[in-house]
């Protein structure tokens, strides 16, 4: 929620097939770009989406809870409603 208005933040990231990336919901790395923070290592790895930035997603990393950040296109939702 933003502080000036009370209004929920509108969705401006979506994946690779348009669902859009709430706050929580869960991803997937599905493409690589060492330049984009997806890096091989972490091809097949889960996540979830901590927060946004101007162009990127913070997603922490289910097996080693690490804060990586993310281009949208290279994540597909799990869960696309959030949630632990």
């Amino acid at each position: 929620m933003t502080a000036d208005t009370g209004l929920a933040r509108p969705l401006r990231f979506a994946d690779t097939a348009g669902t859009p990336l709430p706050l929580l919901c869960r991803v997937a790395q599905i493409a690589l770009d060492p330049l984009g923070g997806a890096v091989a290592a972490r091809l097949p790895q889960q996540g979830q989406v901590v927060g946004w930035d101007t162009t990127w997603l913070p997603v922490c990393v289910d097996q080693d809870r690490a804060l990586v950040v993310l281009r949208p296109h290279l994540v597909c939702a799990l869960d696309p409603f959030g949630g632990p």
